[in-house]
């Protein structure tokens, strides 16, 4: 299934709401910014 940049988006935010965060939220919050750019580049290119 691919991702859509709104899902990935929103997952993002979701996780930015936690009150604490711990080593392995700094890996997905990170891994999420970079899905999030590459289909930002994308779809400009």
């Amino acid at each position: 299934m691919e991702e859509t940049l709104e899902n990935l988006e929103n997952r993002y935010f979701i996780l930015q709401m936690q009150d604490h965060w711990d080593s392995s939220d700094y890996r997905y919050a990170e891994e999420l910014r970079e899905k999030i750019n590459k289909l930002k580049e994308r779809k400009i290119n």
